[in-house]
């Protein structure tokens, strides 16, 4: 089977849960940004969060419903988008990508139990595990699941992995799966680290600070068999760990251009065929640095236009491997690739730019780069060109 194809796609995020929307917002440049308190330690400010809008009553009565009814929602409607048949749902292989799991539940039955002593500390968590066959029970798939937790590259990685074992017919389609819900954990955690922008996320912007994190559900059907003549091939990719540090890579950004050239090596692709990245785009002043040194080494002089998504709808973590395919590929099937919003100022140190604004294009061979926590580094290629 030589061909993957992305047969089917949803996604809820702050840009909303329905595709044309999503797409009109991010054609637009719409930040859909809100302010959340910081409530530990008596400190009085907030930080700005990228929040899937609607449900918040729903989510403070009973967070567990509104976490699986999010998760079974998305994976419906990227089921019903690839047109599967009861039989092909079946037969589906799993695949689910995540940096928090269910910690949001966790917390929640934390600050419940309030005062009971050392029961705070006996918390058991039940994990992938759980999540990932609560999604097989409820769509009837009988095929295997898998779990990744490799942080921002997290469903980036489900993708590369399923793709591949398509590829060599270990399977014949997966239901992939990225999913990161708020939790305090994270957001507190990126906090104390002084690594959340407070005035706006700007991607490789000379002033930028830092992330703003979000929280988003996507799904995606990879198949051998394509449902459309529109449809993306999913050509594969290369993943790999820079061991320099746990939470930033080489600033020469070696092991990203490692990465960047052997995804294109396994694509059996040039330099010159890649016609955009979707970069990771973070927004730190380390990552952004790092990431455009990689790419700067990997393309030379021949650096195609690259653009960053999480200024519409925040870093999502483990989530953003497939939510950010699902925004490019949507929007070049609309007609454009997207600009990177909130960029203002070129840095120095970097002496280029995003895009900036919309590009024309209906067809295209795109790059996707994640570099997470730990030196994940995951670079894969999709082309909706024959």
């Amino acid at each position: 089977m030589d061909n993957v194809f992305i047969r089917g796609r949803a996604v809820a995020c702050s840009l909303g849960e329905e595709t044309d929307g999503i797409i009109e917002r991010v054609r637009k440049m719409e930040r859909p940004i809100s302010d959340l308190p910081i409530r530990i330690a008596s400190l009085d400010y907030t930080r700005p969060y990228y929040r899937i809008p609607g449900g918040d009553r729903e989510r403070d009565a009973d967070l567990e419903k509104y976490f699986y009814d999010t998760l079974f929602g998305t994976v419906s409607r990227a089921v019903d988008d690839a047109g599967l048949s009861a039989e092909e749902i079946r037969d589906s292989a799993l695949f689910l990508g995540s940096t928090s799991i269910d910690m949001p539940m966790f917390e929640q039955t934390y600050h419940r139990d309030g005062e009971h002593g050392s029961k705070r500390l006996s918390y058991e968590s039940p994990g992938y595990g759980k999540i990932v066959n609560a999604v097989a029970d409820r769509f009837g798939i009988t095929g295997p699941c898998y779990t990744f937790t490799t942080a921002c590259t997290s469903s980036a990685n489900c993708l590369l992995y399923a793709a591949a074992m398509i590829r060599t017919g270990r399977i014949e389609r997966a239901i992939v799966i990225g999913y990161d819900l708020f939790n305090e954990v994270g957001f507190y955690g990126f906090e104390a680290m002084k690594l959340i922008e407070p005035f706006g996320y700007k991607p490789f912007d000379k002033n930028r600070i830092g992330i703003i994190m979000g929280e988003g559900c996507g799904a995606v059907v990879l198949d051998s068999r394509r449902a459309s003549a529109k449809d993306f091939r999913f050509l594969g990719g290369s993943n790999a760990c820079d061991t320099f540090n746990v939470t930033t890579h080489t600033i020469e950004g070696d092991d990203i251009a490692f990465v960047i050239l052997d995804a294109m090596k396994n694509c059996g692709l040039s330099a010159g065929e890649v016609d955009a990245i979707k970069a990771h785009a973070t927004g730190s002043p380390a990552n952004d640095s790092t990431e455009f040194n990689g790419m700067k080494q990997a393309f030379g002089g021949s650096l195609p236009p690259f653009t960053g998504i999480k200024p519409y709808i925040g870093h999502t973590v483990g989530a953003c491997g497939v939510i950010e395919l699902v925004i490019v590929t949507e929007s070049i099937s609309r007609g454009f690739f997207p600009a990177t919003p909130g960029f203002e100022q070129v840095d120095d140190e970097i002496n280029a730019s995003p895009v900036t604004r919309a590009l024309e294009m209906s067809a295209g061979t795109i790059m996707c780069n994640f570099f997470g926590f730990g030196g994940n580094c995951t670079s894969y290629i999709v082309t909706n060109k024959e």
